[in-house]
């Protein structure tokens, strides 16, 4: 008995069987914990990445109330995780929103079947000794929504009439120009977010007052009730926005009624244009945006016997129609532009298209040139096409030095001077990458910078953080 006993002790034969006895059922546990884990870590990430999708979808709009942006998250949250696999049941109060911070907070739980034989659930929370509970929070921000005020100074002279690729021009610009106003106000919902639009051909036709006119003869005019004048550049003071002098001395500062001319004859005859009531006129700054729209569906180019291009009083009175004088009063501060508060800020923009060069000759500088009766008779006021070039190239550095955002597009333009001037005119982007200028040779072309026009205003207008 005791050799018997004495061998069994010694005999090392089935160990290997005793321990793996011993030791399967740790391993086994093991790894339905691994599993369990996994099974955990997989809805946690679920969890995770449907709610950032939820409160950035809340985030999203760029104008919306705190209902809207909350309904929205929970539809995206409820797309992307699957609530009744894992019985959870997502409330109204889903996502909340104080301030411009929107924020959300969610647990749920999974069943387990190896970690709690394992004893490594600790019971706690929501979740019952048989479950693993998971907790997931995200953040995102509300849209800091700015102003703008844009001017829209776009070319209806009688080449704009004329077809390329199968339709005419304006009728290209006028439907890209509709979908830029859409975009950037979100279909009028933004009511900080206001249009000017300056149609220019032979010079704009504009509702000024009497004490910042002369009329055809080169009278002054008195008082400040408004007439609709078709005029042009201006003598002095047209390479900046300073209204002008109520001063008698100071007439040069004045426009002139009806000085929609190629050369200087003051009286109309040959090289008269068209009639002024004929002439589109200038929408001041206003978010009424169906009636913004409405307007550039119906308007085209005017009739006339000459029609010539004078880009630089569209982009003049563009100018006045966004400045903070008095010329047409609408205009915010330019301190607005660099305002603290995004919710102050205002972007001043101008947009300028045009398919032309400028034909439509201008004053440029003034030598010793006697008032008299009819000062505009005198022969040292010298009028050429040069002269407004240069006017537009100072007014555009001159609108950019005071914080202007200033755009160009050449639709269709083969001078190339001119597309070089709009180039320089248009101002710098970010970083050093070019400028805001855009050339377009075709229907297409247009519509896409148009576009592209239409994102960089609303990027600017609704500052995400």
């Amino acid at each position: 008995m005791a050799n018997l006993l004495k061998n069994f002790c010694s005999d090392t034969r089935g160990n290997i069987m005793f321990m793996f006895g011993f030791l399967v059922i740790p391993f086994m546990l093991a790894a339905g914990v691994a599993i369990d884990y996994g099974r955990a870590v997989i809805a946690k990430h679920k969890l995770q990445a449907s709610m950032d999708t939820a409160v950035l979808a809340a985030g999203s709009l760029r104008t919306a109330t705190e209902d809207e942006r909350k309904a929205l998250g929970k539809a995206f949250f409820e797309a992307n995780f699957p609530a009744s696999e894992y019985n959870l049941n997502v409330g109204d109060d889903f996502i909340s929103i104080n301030g411009n911070v929107i924020s959300a907070d969610e647990t749920t739980s999974i069943p387990t079947k190896f970690m709690q034989l394992s004893g490594l659930l600790e019971h706690g929370g929501s979740a019952s000794p048989q479950e693993m509970e998971i907790r997931s929070d995200a953040t995102a921000l509300v849209p800091q929504i700015g102003n703008a005020e844009i001017a829209l100074v776009l070319d209806y002279s009688g080449s704009m009439k004329n077809y390329l690729n199968g339709e005419k021009k304006y009728k290209t610009m006028r439907d890209a120009a509709i979908d830029l106003v859409n975009n950037v106000s979100q279909n009028g919902t933004h009511d900080g977010v206001s249009f000017t639009l300056i149609p220019f051909h032979s010079g704009v036709r504009a509702n000024l007052k009497s004490e910042h006119l002369l009329n055809a003869d080169g009278i002054l005019l008195t008082g400040t009730s408004r007439t609709w004048s078709c005029v042009g550049d201006r003598r002095e003071n047209n390479t900046n926005d300073t209204e002008p002098s109520t001063s008698s001395s100071d007439w040069r500062h004045r426009w002139q009624q009806n000085r929609m001319w190629r050369w200087s004859t003051w009286g109309g005859g040959s090289n008269k244009t068209t009639s002024c009531s004929s002439s589109l006129p200038i929408i001041e700054l206003t978010n009424d945006i169906s009636s913004l729209a409405s307007y550039l569906q119906s308007w085209s180019p005017p009739s006339g016997n000459k029609q010539y291009t004078a880009i630089s009083a569209g982009f003049s009175f563009g100018w006045h129609s966004i400045s903070d004088n008095t010329v047409f009063e609408g205009g915010s501060s330019y301190d607005l532009i660099t305002a603290e508060d995004p919710e102050d800020r205002v972007i001043k923009a101008i947009v300028l298209l045009t398919d032309g060069a400028q034909t439509a000759s201008a004053h440029r500088h003034i030598s010793n040139g006697g008032q008299g009766d009819n000062p505009l008779g005198d022969d040292d006021w010298p009028l050429k096409n040069t002269n407004a070039e240069e006017n537009l190239e100072e007014q555009c550095t001159a609108a950019k030095a005071k914080g202007v955002l200033v755009i160009t597009v050449a639709f269709d333009l083969d001078d190339e001077d001119t597309v070089t001037r709009l180039q320089n005119c248009a101002s710098p982007k970010p970083e050093g990458t070019g400028n805001y200028t855009y050339v377009a040779g075709s229907t297409g072309e247009l519509t896409a910078a148009f576009e592209d026009i239409g994102n960089v205003l609303s990027e600017m207008v609704y500052l995400s953080q």
